[in-house]
């Protein structure tokens, strides 16, 4: 159920409205090399610098969810055998290219309708999902000065149910947690300051808590932990959700 820390970059990023193809009025990066990972990608992740942005070790399903910014039951037909393969990509961004929230998914989309041939559209369906909410005693969490800008890297998690958030906001814990649970899970609580957190629950994967590193006693569930320890709750519901369909996408990018 749990991923890597950089899998939660996308709760950075506001998500943008799909369209059945990118379109090239929209941002592209100005070049970009997509290749199959090897033993030497490293771990899997996305990577920003001046001028240039990176995944390694990413499928194809999970590039397509982070351009939309989707948690994964909001991508519908995914062909069979298509999270198999993995790629590392790096690509430069125009030099004057304004980085707002948003561009560098629009970039991936362009990209991978470009080099992958994907296109989609976009519906809406009653899909299981999590409403966040403050508990009634109120959130436990330490709010922070809301002039500061937000870090590229404010979460940092691990596989054996640690989460640290600093300078996030109550919709961005949403998203991970959406990751996390693999539902869609909306922001409820009308927080909008930001705060920091840590989080520590027992991972379902696990089972022996001698394996969790630094626990020195049972941990509780996700939605258990969220209450006693941040002041929050998910709320099971059914809601309309927008959901991206794929309708064509190939295994193999075209070249480079």
């Amino acid at each position: 159920m749990l991923r890597n820390v950089t899998t939660v970059l996308a709760a950075l990023l506001i998500a943008v409205a799909p369209s059945a193809r990118a379109q090239s009025s929209r941002p592209q990066f100005e070049v970009a090399s997509i290749k199959p990972s090897s033993a030497d990608s490293g771990a899997a992740g996305i990577n920003r610098s001046v001028g240039q942005f990176a995944t390694s070790n990413l499928s194809l399903p999970f590039l397509i969810r982070w351009a939309y910014d989707l948690d994964e039951d909001r991508l519908i037909g995914v062909p069979k055998g298509l999270d198999t393969a993995k790629f590392d990509i790096v690509a430069k961004i125009p030099q004057d290219e304004k980085l707002i929230r948003g561009t560098l998914q629009l970039m991936m989309q362009n990209l991978l309708a470009d080099r992958f041939h994907l296109t989609v559209h976009s519906e809406t369906r009653e899909l299981s999902s999590y409403a966040l909410m403050t508990d009634n005693a109120g959130p436990k969490v330490h709010f922070v000065d809301a002039s500061q800008p937000v870090g590229m890297n404010p979460f940092n998690i691990t596989d054996r149910g640690r989460l640290v958030g600093t300078r996030v906001t109550a919709e961005m814990l949403a998203k991970v947690l959406a990751d996390q649970l693999k539902r869609p899970v909306h922001d409820l609580t009308g927080i909008s300051m930001p705060f920091d957190f840590v989080l520590e629950w027992m991972p379902d994967t696990i089972t022996d808590q001698d394996e969790v590193v630094g626990a020195s006693s049972a941990r509780a569930t996700i939605f258990t932990a969220l209450r006693e320890e941040l002041g929050f709750r998910l709320n099971s519901r059914k809601s309309a959700v927008e959901v991206i369909v794929i309708d064509h996408v190939e295994k193999v990018p075209s070249d480079n």
